[in-house]
């Protein structure tokens, strides 16, 4: 009996030692201005990319810099994009030309030489965490 509950200590001891809990993301959206309406967030792996399962966020805008955090996140890759719904419909608008007529963010944005990819926008979070800082481009006028 001894022998079983000392194994079972032991089983116990390894498995908490092998879960240890991730970091936090911490992602940081300058230049956001107190528009009406959400601004709607999503993290995503390779494999949530442009897909369902992405860790979506609305978050309230106010004017400055809106820091949106991902607890316990599990070191690894990932994509980060945000439109501000202005008008509230779920969807980016698009003006005219085609291009965005709301708020908007993607990971690596500078980076970009045509539609985004995964593999363009992603960046790596490892497991202590960490911070990174994406700016919000607005273009057409409130």
């Amino acid at each position: 009996m001894k022998t079983f509950i000392a194994s079972l200590t032991l089983a116990a001891g390894l498995a908490c030692a092998g879960a240890a809990s991730a970091g936090d993301l911490v992602v940081e959206l300058t230049g956001v201005e107190a528009r009406p309406g959400k601004l709607f967030v999503t993290l995503d792996t390779k494999d949530t990319f442009f897909r369902q399962g992405g860790r979506l966020q609305q978050v309230d805008p106010k004017a400055g810099t809106v820091k949106v955090v991902y607890k316990d996140l599990p070191a690894g890759e990932y994509s980060f994009m945000l439109f501000h719904d202005e008008n509230q419909d779920g969807k980016m608008a698009m003006s005219p030309t085609g291009m965005p007529a709301e708020g908007w963010a993607l990971s690596n944005a500078d980076k970009l030489m045509g539609p985004p990819t995964f593999e363009v926008m992603k960046f790596t979070v490892p497991a202590e965490g960490t911070t990174v800082v994406v700016p919000v481009i607005y273009s057409a006028a409130p």
